[in-house]
Order: C-alpha cells, then structure tokens, then sequence
C-alpha cells in the first residue's frame, strides 16, 4: 500500500511540475525600455508613464482587447502584463505611449491607440522593446490598415 501511494503522489508531482513549466499559453512577457533622446525617459513628479500595446489584425478590423503594459516610472522600463497578468500572444502591435497628469496626455495624443507610429512585430524570439520617442519610425501603417 505505501509503494503505491508513494506512486501515485510521485505522478501527482510529475504532473505539476510539467503543468507549471509551460509558455503562460503562449502569452509573453517580453521586456522594454522607453527612452527619449537615447536616455531612459522618467516622468516628472505627478506624471505617470501609460503604455498599451494595440494588436493590429490582418484583416484590418478593430481589436476586442488591448495589453497594458506594468512601466516602472523609476527607470521606464516596462512588460506587457495583459488582463490576466500572463502577457500577451505573439502578433504585431502599436504600442501606444501617454504620459498623463492630471487625467491630461502631456504628449497631446501624439503617441496614442490611433497615432503611434511605434509598430512591433513580437514573437517568441523578441528579446526586447525599445521606444524612443525622439526617434519615431519614419513610416506607420495607418490606423486599421494591417501594415
């Protein structure tokens, strides 16, 4: 009796160290670093760093959900966290930047869900994200258009 209650607890732990080791279902967390003029970009005192990243469909319709990202407001550093704090699937995003005050964007929608012109494919092999808001791309997609 107690081998095979010394079995079955040894499944049991199989199973939840192989259960825990997987991909966050395919969600990723994959890191970046806002910059403004090659520096890290740290908001002034009663400003605050909003970053969402807008998933661009091939087939150019509206997306049901965007993915904020967690920004450490110290160092502007930020990972996509998502509804459910797992990340977010692989796909091409804009990535929307606003620095509010007092419910106010100090960058006047320049970098907004609709503006941004900081596109990213991101897979599994995107080791990072970085934005610097001195230096956008010189071409974007247009809003809805799948790129």
């Amino acid at each position: 009796m107690p081998e095979r209650l010394s079995r079955v607890a040894m499944v049991m732990l199989m199973a939840l160290v192989v259960g825990g080791c997987g991909d966050n279902e395919g969600k990723l967390r994959t890191k970046g670093r806002l910059l403004k003029g090659g520096e890290e970009f740290v908001p002034e005192e009663g400003q605050n760093i909003q970053i969402t990243f807008v998933p661009i469909l091939p087939d150019g319709k509206p997306p049901h959900r965007h993915y904020y990202a967690d920004v450490n407001q110290e160092t502007g550093e930020f990972v996509p966290d998502g509804p459910d704090k797992k990340g977010m699937p692989p796909g091409r995003y804009r990535v929307a930047v606003e620095l509010m005050q007092k419910k106010k964007d100090l960058f006047n929608g320049r970098f907004d869900q609709e503006l941004s012109p900081f596109i990213f494919d991101v897979d599994e092999d995107t080791e990072e994200i970085v934005i610097d808001l001195d230096k956008p791309p010189l071409y974007a997609p247009k809003p809805g258009a799948a790129g």
